[in-house]
């Protein structure tokens, strides 16, 4: 009997003296990447080219998960509670992370809660009108909403959202009334002009550029006080600045985030292969395709500027209201 208990406390040590298995190195499974906004908008295009080639970099794949509703906040409010060990991120813009959660509750707080991994890149909104609408410039829209009070369909990704912002900024600098359709996200915004549904809208060059090319869409005017950067299609559209209504200036920054929480290590292992990324020439090809620029910043920096914006959007909700 001794003998037997001298061999199970034999067994009982060395099961104790055995290493421990080593954690396995981060990621070692499929990530989720969510986008809070709808199908075709140019995030939902961007993620199409990006997740495949940073999934090579990382060796997991990248998911996307389209989560619209509550104009951002919806998809937002996802991540915020998910698990902050790297394997939900979210890929959303500086509207939905420093604008709208000043403007409606939400049980998070979108500078403490997140950490930016990278700002890819910035978009600036363009105002599309279909081709068979009877104005072909930002003047002749206005006149004609001016003539037609209440009878122009004018299209928006969502209240408060990316180009909700440089609409109200539009109707406010030029005086006119028109009908405000909100939908969830650029997609849906620019199906409802290829349709007829909307007479006008702000988009984005990524979603545009097919339509444009096959006569569907006019593009109108830039807005900001600088033209798209290099764009072969729309580097020579008029800015709304040189056409009299400075104000319509509103950029969006397309920034990957992840839950605050995130282990600094893990953390620091995104952000740099966010900046492989930005080298590789997959991407590069890639973005050259879609007629979009590189504009990278590091998330360490980027977090530096979120709280500098957030005070500057707050001044833009009471200029706009």
């Amino acid at each position: 009997m001794k003998g037997i208990r001298y061999l199970w406390l034999l067994a009982l040590a060395a099961v104790i003296a055995a290493p421990l298995p080593a954690a396995a190195e981060y990621p070692d499974r499929p990530i989720t990447l969510v986008i809070p906004l709808g199908a075709g908008g140019s995030h939902d295009l961007h993620a199409r080219g990006i997740t495949g080639i940073i999934s090579d970099i990382i060796g997991q794949p990248m998911v996307v998960k389209l989560v619209p509703g509550a104009s951002g906040m919806k998809g937002t409010g996802e991540v915020a509670k998910a698990k902050p060990d790297g394997y939900t991120l979210l890929f959303t813009h500086n509207a939905f992370d420093q604008l709208r959660p000043q403007t409606v509750d939400v049980p998070f707080d979108t500078l403490k809660d997140f950490k930016t991994v990278a700002r890819i890149n910035f978009g600036q909104p363009i105002l599309v009108a279909r081709a068979d609408r009877p104005y072909k410039t930002v003047d002749e829209f206005i006149a004609y909403a001016k003539a037609n009070p209440g009878q122009v369909n004018f299209g928006h990704s969502g209240v408060w959202g990316a180009t909700h912002i440089p609409t109200v900024q539009l109707l406010k600098s030029a005086g006119i009334k028109v009908n405000l359709i909100p939908h969830k996200g650029g997609g849906p915004l620019l199906r409802a002009i290829l349709s007829g549904e909307d007479d006008i809208g702000f988009l984005f060059a990524t979603q545009t550029r097919p339509h444009f090319k096959a006569g569907k869409v006019r593009v109108l005017g830039v807005a900001g006080d600088t033209p798209i950067p290099n764009d072969p299609d729309f580097g020579n559209v008029p800015t709304m600045a040189s056409l009299g209504h400075p104000d319509v200036a509103f950029t969006m920054d397309r920034i990957f985030m992840a839950p605050a929480g995130m282990s600094d290590k893990d953390l620091q292992y995104l952000r740099d292969s966010f900046e492989q990324l930005i080298d590789n020439k997959s991407f590069q090809r890639f973005i050259s395709s879609i007629g979009e620029n590189v504009m990278f910043m590091r998330g360490e920096e980027y977090d530096k500027l979120r709280p500098v914006r957030y005070e500057s959007y707050t001044d833009l909700i009471e200029s706009v209201k």
